[in-house]
């Protein structure tokens, strides 16, 4: 018997919520697009801040007996240069969210609840961490590789099988 995605949860959602995100799996699509906004909007947010913090620190005038964070002007405003693209690869994930949000402003409420529900199951259903080892490591602790509702059942064996090395140790598929 095949499941469907809001059956395979074990609930439904609000009739106004479905017509938006009817299924799980219109859900999972959702999310991976909102993933790809993210991964997009890296480049433009490490790229940017490195030109224009170096077009800025090339027009300088540089004194060299100056010292910027405390080394000498080249090292320092080179340092600085990179250091607001790491900062702007930090803040992509955040860029790419909002205008994955302002391009799909009529599901964001939606998702949003569905993120919060499928989270909380996440957090039920994980295998406890104090039985990791490095012989059996927590598989996909936050569901993150989580794509469709096929793989939210794979991950749930994987974490009953987790469970099950660290209470009674060894292989699951041991009959020994």
């Amino acid at each position: 018997m095949q499941l469907s995605g809001k059956q395979a949860f074990g609930y439904s959602t609000s009739t106004e919520s479905e017509k938006l995100i009817p299924t799980w799996d219109d859900y999972f699509k959702l999310r991976k697009k909102r993933r790809m906004f993210e991964l997009a909007a890296y480049p433009p947010s490490t790229i940017l801040p490195i030109i224009t913090t170096g077009a800025y620190c090339m027009n300088l005038q540089v004194d060299p007996t100056e010292t910027y964070l405390g080394l000498d002007p080249v090292t320092g405003l080179g340092l600085l240069t990179l250091s607001t693209g790491f900062f702007g690869l930090l803040l992509g994930p955040l860029f790419g969210d909002a205008l994955f949000k302002l391009t799909n402003r009529k599901v964001t409420a939606e998702m949003e609840a569905r993120d919060k529900a499928f989270y909380e199951r996440i957090k039920n259903n994980r295998a406890d961490a104090r039985l990791n080892s490095i012989r059996n490591p927590v598989p996909d602790y936050y569901g993150e590789k989580i794509q469709s509702v096929a793989d939210y059942r794979a991950w749930l064996r994987k974490q009953r099988e987790h469970y099950r090395k660290g209470v009674f140790g060894g292989s699951v598929e041991d009959d020994n």
